[in-house]
């Protein structure tokens, strides 16, 4: 099993990519936004900042945080799928086993801890072991 930083910059890195302006038919370069944004979080806090309606958030541990992620753009994305689409094919690929090493806790209440949510869904887990992305659910 990879090291949670290195599972979470290959979540990066596909991020990263996902959000590449895209050609257009003439040869323009069409601007898509971020496919989602990763944002290193200290477990005894909610989730922060506030996004806009659209964009996707996605929450890792301060302590696990790659050292080259994209700057936190909190604006909804210029053209990419609705973020429940999103969301759900991030789920997918992790589920699938594309992104190994990486385990998702759902954030329920945009007010509740990463611990709490970590707390709920996997008491014990080892952060040293396994990166944990938490969710936006609400």
């Amino acid at each position: 099993m990879m090291p949670p930083q290195q599972a979470l910059t290959a979540l990066a890195d596909w991020i990263r990519a996902s959000s590449a302006p895209r050609k257009t038919p003439l040869g323009g370069d069409a601007e898509v936004g971020p496919y989602a944004v990763l944002v290193p979080q200290a477990l005894d806090q909610a989730p922060a900042p506030a996004f806009a309606t659209g964009a996707l958030p996605l929450w890792i541990l301060e302590s696990q945080a790659p050292a080259s992620l994209p700057a936190i753009d909190t604006e909804a994305p210029a053209s990419q799928d609705h973020m429940p689409f999103r969301l759900g094919h991030i789920v997918w690929m992790v589920e699938d086993g594309r992104f190994p090493g990486i385990r998702l806790i759902n954030l329920t209440d945009p007010a509740e801890t990463l611990q709490a949510a970590l707390d709920r869904e996997e008491p014990g887990l080892d952060l040293g072991l396994t990166a944990v992305v938490f969710l936006p659910r609400w």
